[in-house]
């Protein structure tokens, strides 16, 4: 998922840890969850759309990708974490192969 807070005023932090630490926090919590990494846009070229941050979540299956979408813990993070400083979304899923 790749996101852009450009444009949206800056809202007072909810809680200490910022988006991408409650993001990483769903390792501990959603099972199915392998990996987590995020970071922000640093390419040379332009940067697609205005898109400046962006995370991998990696996952056992897609079944436990489907489970960690409505799970109440991943919308917790997006409610106080994720939509306060959200202008843009962008989704790109795909299974991994060997």
């Amino acid at each position: 998922m790749w996101f852009s807070s450009a444009g949206r005023p800056k809202q007072p932090p909810r809680r200490s840890k910022p988006a991408p630490q409650a993001l990483a926090g769903l390792k501990a919590v959603i099972p199915g969850i392998l990996a987590y990494s995020s970071g922000d846009q640093n390419s040379p070229e332009a940067p697609g759309q205005g898109i400046d941050s962006g995370f991998v979540m990696t996952f056992t299956d897609a079944a436990a990708r489907d489970a960690y979408l409505p799970h109440p813990a991943h919308q917790r993070v997006i409610r106080e974490y994720i939509t306060p400083i959200l202008r843009q979304v962008q989704v790109f899923d795909y299974a991994l192969t060997d």
